[in-house]
């Protein structure tokens, strides 16, 4: 807050003095001065792009170098960095726009006012600056002229801060989150925004690309993270900051890129126990981590296009898995319990089904959730007879009696695991789930060892 009070204070400050010694002031010499501030704009633009533009791609590899340094990355395995060059390159075009469009303008400023002292009135005017005093000062005229030389200078000054006000203040509205008064949101900062933003982009646009805008991007990132930080504070009881991420992420083409790539990488490395961006975490044992390291096998194969194809699926389990409570693939007893609703079922095999990716979960989620049921029964049975079909073969109404299917086994298993022995009931779900296409050969098996079981019960 104090450093808002204090932007204000100083911008305040400086128009101030601008319209008092402009009213003071004769015409001619604001008007001059407004020049002197005007020309240098498309000059330092033109100069700043051409710099960009000849050192921008040799800057993007080292930036990349230095954002593996950054992201404890340099000694990770990585399947692929193209999109970290990529964010390498949207940084360093947007930093060396920036700064060399400063400089530039700083300098062009400064020798234009030089020339307008010592060659305009020095040479053409034949009087001294300061002296130059005629009878008609024209105030109101001149203070025009200085309030156009004071906003040609500070637009090329805070041009980014306008920018990032506007990006800022459109990422809150979408999220309909109120952003706290501060330098980047203030409305000195909007109003900059108006120009700034579109000046901006084109200043630091990359070269022969037109899959994306620069502020847009921004924007995309900056309304992940509201949404995120919503759902963090626990601000999001209808789900629309859940749903925002997904909109955002999905619209987005460096944010898509980088995410993808850094899940596939991460999921590469951590379902083999490997560090990566510094974390080795720790997978949970048995069954519960046959079934995050499916997932994770999955993610490792990630492009752009799965990633956009996939984020609603993963955001619906989410959904779907918060809706139990279950906050972490880890939680089995928990999971377990949900997969003995036919509810819950259903709606997770529609979800998975609808995705390329996420469709070969669904084999791996029978084998979880049958083989902790004969797990806790104390039976045995051999994963193989589940089996991998082309899950993509089955249609909706498929999926509605697969799941039917597996709740009825699963949960006439629980109840059994629990105690509750049934064995004629057990044997009528076997005998109605007999046409399923997911679990048919299991049965066969689970029919030999509650057949063993009871021979040996009875022995």
């Amino acid at each position: 807050m104090l450093a808002l009070i204090l932007f204000i204070l100083i911008y305040a400050a400086a128009l101030a003095l601008c319209v008092y010694f402009a009213v003071k002031r004769n015409w001619l010499k604001s008007c001059v001065s407004a020049m002197a501030a005007l020309i240098p704009l498309p000059l330092s633009y033109s100069m700043a792009k051409k710099f960009v533009g000849a050192f921008g791609a040799s800057l993007s590899g080292a930036l990349k170098e230095g954002f593996l340094q950054l992201l404890n990355l340099r000694n990770d395995i990585m399947l692929r960095d193209e999109a970290l060059l990529r964010v390498s390159s949207y940084a360093v075009n947007a930093i060396l726009g920036i700064a060399a469009f400063w400089l530039c303008f700083l300098a062009l400023w400064g020798m234009l006012t030089l020339i307008k002292h010592f060659i305009i009135f020095g040479v053409i005017i034949n009087k001294d600056y300061k002296s130059y005093d005629p009878p008609k000062k024209l105030p109101i005229l001149s203070a025009a002229f200085s309030l156009v030389s004071f906003g040609a200078v500070t637009f090329a000054l805070l041009f980014p801060l306008g920018a990032a006000s506007d990006i800022a203040a459109s990422a809150a509205k979408v999220c309909d989150y109120r952003l706290p008064a501060s330098v980047i949101n203030n409305p000195i900062g909007r109003v900059y925004g108006i120009a700034g933003r579109g000046f901006f982009d084109s200043l630091t646009e990359i070269e022969g690309v037109t899959e994306f805008v620069n502020s847009d991007e921004a924007q995309r990132g900056a309304e992940i993270y509201i949404a995120l930080r919503k759902v963090a504070e626990g601000a999001d009881s209808d789900d629309s900051s859940i749903d925002r991420i997904s909109g955002s992420l999905k619209s987005s083409y460096l944010m898509t890129d980088l995410t993808s790539e850094i899940a596939a990488n991460a999921a590469n490395s951590w379902k083999n126990g490997r560090r990566y961006m510094n974390i080795t975490p720790k997978l949970p044992d048995g069954r519960s981590g046959e079934l995050v390291r499916d997932v994770l096998e999955i993610m490792s194969g990630w492009e752009r296009e799965n990633l956009i194809q996939d984020i609603d699926t993963a955001i619906n389990v989410y959904k779907l898995l918060r809706e139990k409570e279950i906050t972490r693939l880890s939680d089995g007893e928990a999971l377990f319990a949900a997969l003995s609703e036919e509810e819950f079922d259903k709606e997770l095999f529609a979800v998975l089904s609808k995705s390329r990716d996420f469709i070969a979960v669904i084999p791996k989620v029978l084998r979880f959730g049958i083989g902790t049921a004969v797990d806790a029964m104390e039976m045995e049975m051999n994963d193989d007879y589940i089996v991998e079909l082309d899950a993509a073969s089955l249609s909706e109404q498929d999926w509605q009696r697969e799941a039917s299917a597996f709740s009825l086994l699963i949960s006439r298993m629980k109840t059994m695991s629990e105690g509750n022995t049934d064995t004629l009931g057990l044997l009528a779900d076997l005998y109605s789930v007999r046409d399923s296409k997911l679990i048919g050969n299991v049965l066969i098996n689970l029919l030999i060892q509650i057949l063993y079981n009871l021979q040996l019960a009875a022995g």
